[in-house]
């Protein structure tokens, strides 16, 4: 049994390959992991037996003198809510808790075409409904730095794994913040990649696509890694056509700036505030310290009032419950009471959208892409906190108040994370960063926001960061290797 908990994919990937360890000691190494970190509450469906059995197959080829995917022996996760052949995916739903798919989903195919070990399917709230994980499936997961905190959400599961060391990625999806929220809650980086990247080929509505596959990592060359291997276009899913001959490819998709600093030189656009509301002081201070390392290396650095912007934030809430009621309807009309409290609510709130507030929000999409590219024409990089506070308590009601010292200070869309709203709108890049800790000890993520199809730069960016902060050396008290 090995502990590779820590490691990059590379690492697993060598080690496997040149023979130094089996890929089934590295499944019992993770197992034992997945054990430890049960209080926590990560894993939605843990597969074992696959996963040695997966690994077995990986040493007999080896013996054989096969080749190998550039995810050869790698332990990775799946969010509850994408499909996986053979394995359950349940929504974090009672009514879909039996629910075993026929086939995988596209990226998954890749992942698995690369050679990785799926070993767990991870939490998140029912049918990924809030920034929150929770459901009556599965319980709460707690936040790794302080069991009393959330994770985050809806990837909360994936993001827990990584803190933890449960492999060095995690497959997560993001509809308006669920993989970078959950990743600034957890101290590990969290990347949203251009619409169209990496297919998403299942929700109905295509075309309407607010929902991203993304990827989780420790190590910010692993989300590399990740997102290059599960790139490849699918013809169910039209935002992917266009690039489904030219997957990315790490690091080799910087292109022409391959070598250049991904700092030095380049514009900065810092919005500390979206709409004017609260931030955590702490934050703040992590923000003002992120500056001034970014002026150190040599970036250009401006400011400017998000309010001077109108983000439509709202527009993101119709076309996604419109969404969810059009799919979970009759779901609402006739089996209410096994769906959670939180997710009855939300539909009831797109039982509420009408014809003329998503034809409204249909054309507000495209106002709030054009100003968003409007700001790139003037910066490279956008620059934000990814939440307003560090994580709430894990108590913390999806419709209540978000309290701080005492006093709310508005709901959690308006409160907490507008700053990863509008880009689930835009379809930019978007990337959350963990930069220290508050002073209760709870870590502090930060948003860099990139043109259409760069993901490759915040990549490098979060790179830079990491050689500052060693944040993907830093592990939650009794996990390190």
């Amino acid at each position: 049994m090995q502990d590779f908990a820590g490691r990059p994919v590379a690492d697993f990937v060598r080690a496997f390959t040149g023979g130094t360890v089996a890929a089934r000691d590295i499944v019992e190494g993770l197992l034992a992991r997945c054990r430890r970190a049960e209080p926590f509450n990560p894993i939605a469906t843990l597969d074992a037996d696959g996963a040695r059995a997966t690994a077995d197959a990986l040493d007999a080829r080896r013996t054989r003198g096969a080749e190998f995917g550039a995810l050869a022996a790698v332990p990775v996760s799946a969010k509850d809510l994408i499909l996986t052949k053979g394995l359950r995916t349940a929504f974090a739903s009672l009514t879909m808790k039996d629910n075993v798919p026929m086939v995988d989903a596209s990226a998954i195919g890749q992942w698995k075409a690369a050679d990785a070990v799926l070993f767990a399917k991870t939490t998140t709230p029912e049918f990924g409904h809030k920034v929150l994980t929770d459901s009556r499936l599965h319980g709460i997961t707690r936040n790794p730095w302080n069991r009393e905190h959330t994770s985050g959400g809806s990837s909360g599961g994936a993001a827990v794994s990584v803190a933890l060391g449960l492999g060095p990625i995690a497959m997560s999806t993001d509809g308006a913040g669920s993989g970078r929220i959950p990743a600034a809650c957890c101290g590990v980086y969290g990347l949203k990649a251009t619409l169209g990247r990496v297919p998403h080929e299942v929700p109905p509505d295509q075309f309407g696509q607010l929902t991203y596959l993304g990827v989780m990592a420790r190590h910010p060359a692993d989300l590399g890694a990740g997102l290059a291997s599960m790139s490849r276009g699918h013809p169910d899913d039209p935002w992917t056509a266009a690039i489904g001959r030219t997957p990315f490819a790490w690091p080799q998709d910087i292109g022409e700036d391959t070598g250049q600093h991904p700092i030095a030189g380049k514009r900065i656009t810092v919005i500390r505030r979206m709409t004017g509301g609260y931030l955590d002081p702490d934050t703040e201070a992590r923000l003002d310290a992120a500056l001034a390392f970014l002026d150190r290396q040599g970036a250009r650095i401006r400011e400017m009032d998000g309010r001077e912007i109108d983000w439509k934030l709202d527009v993101a809430r119709i076309i996604l419950r419109a969404n969810q009621i059009e799919r979970f309807g009759e779901m609402l009309k006739t089996r209410r009471g096994d769906l959670d409290v939180s997710f009855a609510k939300t539909l009831d709130e797109g039982e509420a959208i009408d014809v003329v507030m998503l034809r409204r929000a249909l054309v507000d999409r495209t106002t709030a892409y054009k100003s968003v590219q409007k700001l790139f024409a003037d910066c490279d990089l956008l620059l934000t906190p990814t939440v307003a506070t560090p994580a709430p308590l894990a108590t913390q009601d999806q419709f209540a108040p978000l309290v701080v010292d005492g006093k709310p200070i508005g709901d959690l869309r308006s409160a907490w994370y507008t700053y990863t709203i509008p880009f689930n709108m835009t379809g930019h890049p978007a990337i959350s960063i963990p930069y220290g800790r508050s002073k209760a000890g709870l870590p502090i993520g930060l948003q860099f926001v990139a043109p259409w199809f760069a993901e490759a730069h915040l990549i490098a960016l979060a790179e830079a960061f990491d050689a500052e902060t060693h944040a993907s050396a830093e592990f939650p008290p009794g996990f390190a290797p």
